[in-house]
C-alpha cells in the first residue's frame, strides 16, 4: 500500500441534506469499524472520481479536524446508469491487523490456447485477500501466456500475493480457454405452395443466369 494515496474529506453535519450536498458537488459517505463511533463525511465528486481511478483498494482517508484513518473501500453506490456516485462506505483497518478486499483482476499476455483458435473466458473480474493493509496489493495481475487449449484455472492453480491469503472457495473458476462455438443454422422447410429456389454454387451445373432462364421456360 502506498502511503501517498490520501483521499481529503470534509466531515458532514446531520443537517447537510443528500440533496444538498450533490446540488453543491459533495457525495456523502460514512466510515465505520470495530471499535469505532462511525463517521459521516463527503467528499467533492470530481476528486472521488479521481482518486478511484488511480488509488488501491486501501487508503487513508483525511477528514478535517478528525485526522487520518486507514481504511478499505467497503461499497460503492452509483447511479442507474453506473456514471454516477450517489454513497460509499468506508471500512475503517488496523495496520497490524489483518483485514479482507477485493480488488481487480489484470489479464496479461497471450493464451497458448489462442494459436491453436480458443478463445479466453474471463470468469470472474476480481479477487478477495485476507491479509495485512500494507500486503494488499491495488490489483492482481495473471498472465495467461501457460493457458492452453481446454485450459481451466481455478484460485486452486494459483499462488496468492506474498503475505495474502485467499478469502473465498478455493475451487472458484478464474479464467478458461476454449474452442470456439459453432452455431447450426437450421434451413426451414419449404412451405406448401412456395418454391424452393436453388443456390448456384461451385458444385451447380450452369450459370445463375442459365438457372433463371430454366425457371422462366418452366
Amino acid at each position: 500500500m502506498s502511503t501517498h494515496h490520501v483521499l481529503k474529506a470534509k466531515h458532514r453535519e446531520v443537517k447537510n441534506s443528500t440533496a444538498w450536498m450533490r446540488k453543491e458537488g459533495w457525495v456523502p459517505g460514512v466510515v465505520f469499524g470495530k471499535d469505532f463511533d462511525g463517521l459521516n463525511i463527503m467528499v467533492a465528486k470530481t476528486e472521488l472520481k479521481k482518486f478511484f481511478h488511480s488509488s488501491g483498494k486501501v487508503f487513508e482517508v483525511e477528514v478535517n479536524g478528525h485526522g487520518k484513518h486507514l481504511v478499505a473501500v467497503e461499497e460503492i453506490q452509483r447511479g442507474h446508469l453506473g456514471t454516477d456516485y450517489l454513497h460509499f462506505s468506508f471500512h475503517k483497518v488496523k495496520a497490524n491487523e489483518k483485514t479482507t478486499v477485493t480488488v481487480p483482476i489484470q489479464f496479461i499476455g497471450e493464451a497458448a490456447g489462442t494459436k491453436e483458435g480458443g478463445v479466453v473466458h474471463a470468469v470472474i473480474n476480481e479477487v478477495t485477500f485476507k491479509g495485512l493493509p500494507k500486503d494488499i496489493p491495488e490489483f492482481w495481475e495473471i498472465d495467461l501466456s501457460e493457458l492452453e487449449m481446454n485450459g481451466h484455472w481455478t484460485f486452486e492453480d494459483m499462488t496468492p500475493p506474498k503475505g495474502c491469503e485467499w478469502a473465498g472457495n478455493i475451487d472458484t473458476s478464474i479464467v478458461s480457454c476454449h474452442p470456439p462455438k459453432v452455431v447450426e443454422i437450421e434451413t426451414p422447410e419449404p412451405q406448401d405452395g412456395e418454391l424452393e429456389v436453388p443456390v448456384a454454387t461451385a458444385e451447380t451445373e450452369g450459370s445463375t443466369e442459365e438457372i433463371a432462364e430454366d425457371k422462366e421456360a418452366a
